[in-house]
């Protein structure tokens, strides 16, 4: 047989193989929720009770200026739902980690990084499916946007941001839990952000000594920013700012979830 007609490994850019692999494993993250659709139970029900609940119990004692509790209440829910979907990328993390999936990965001749990047990027998916149940649901009871196609652009790239922001914060925890019931439980430690924030009331109703937090966390500026955008009101700076905390974050917890992901699978 002519040697030369031996197929060859193609040389490829460092570059096209993370793409490629990270691709495989969001495919691979998709098939997972096209068998077991119960997943997106959590992220479909989760803004109906809130948005039924603070719409109808609270919202009769919140006062938010000129604004109906609609208005205000609305994009508070869809960064709170962009923010806990990231919670999906931890259990799963944690499922694969016990089960030995992650470990037969490892043997594969792929790049060890893109096993993390392909699950959370799947998280984007799920908020994009959350995110189009809460604005159906806000519809019907009374949230009424004057946001253009170009803000409502913005608004959805904003919030698929934040997914994917604290998919990569939520990473380390999943990889350093031992169980998925660990894991559902500290997801818990991202709920203060949500309820400490301008979602559901306005910040200068609370304490002095948690209005200064509250205005200024990342998810606050985040709720401002859409706010801004769907109502038509100045967006003033929290749209850069939003942007800048979450370039940041993203800055800090790669390169921490690489490392904890290093360490678990060398073990």
């Amino acid at each position: 047989m002519d040697g030369s007609s031996i197929p060859r490994p193609q040389r490829r850019p460092w570059a096209y193989w993370v793409i490629s692999d990270t691709w495989e494993l969001f495919k691979r993250s998709l098939v997972q929720l096209k068998q077991v659709p119960d997943q997106l139970l959590g992220v479909t029900l989760q803004p109906v009770i809130f948005i039924v609940l603070f719409r109808y119990v609270f919202g009769g004692a919140i006062h938010t200026g000129g604004l109906s509790y609609a208005d205000y209440l609305i994009p508070g829910i869809f960064v709170m739902g962009a923010t806990l979907t990231s919670l999906t990328s931890m259990v799963s993390i944690t499922s694969d980690m016990n089960d030995g999936i992650i470990d037969r990965f490892c043997s594969l001749p792929m790049i060890k990084f893109t096993i993390l990047a392909g699950t959370i990027t799947s998280d984007l998916v799920r908020s994009t499916l959350g995110l189009a149940t809460a604005i159906l649901i806000g519809l019907a009871v009374g949230f009424r946007p004057h946001a253009d196609v170009a803000d409502w652009v913005i608004s959805i790239g904003l919030l698929l941001l934040i997914t994917y922001t604290f998919s990569w914060l939520a990473a380390p925890f999943g990889m350093m839990v031992k169980s998925v019931e660990a894991a559902q439980q500290i997801g818990f430690i991202f709920f203060p952000l949500t309820f400490a924030s301008g979602a559901f009331v306005p910040t200068q109703s609370m304490p002095t000594w948690l209005r200064g937090f509250a205005t200024n966390q990342p998810l606050s500026q985040v709720i401002d920013a859409v706010r801004a955008l769907l109502l038509k009101q100045p967006l003033g700076n929290h749209l850069w700012v939003s942007i800048i905390w979450c370039v940041g974050i993203i800055a800090v917890s790669v390169p921490l979830a690489s490392w904890v992901f290093k360490r678990k699978t060398s073990q």
